[in-house]
């Protein structure tokens, strides 16, 4: 089922995507990382970053960030102010 990250790592690299894509709680990411809606952003995040990292251990950062964006539509997260 849905578990959260169990090592620091995982944490800390959810947390990073949290901080680079300005996540809160209001979001309903849980639509596109594919998982129950009874997650706020930053639970969904948690747990989609540890499945990543369980079917792709090797890898960087940037790998893990360009496939978190890859869940969503173009132009979801604009950062042009």
């Amino acid at each position: 089922m849905y578990s959260y990250p169990n090592s620091n790592t995982e944490k800390k690299i959810a947390l990073m995507i949290i901080n680079d894509f300005f996540i809160q709680k209001a979001h309903d990411l849980w639509i596109f990382l594919q998982l129950d809606q009874s997650f706020n952003d930053y639970e969904a995040t948690l747990i989609w970053t540890r499945r990543y990292l369980e079917e792709h251990p090797e890898g960087e950062y940037s790998d893990i960030r360009k496939a978190f964006l890859s869940c969503f539509p173009e132009n979801f997260f604009n950062f042009d102010y």
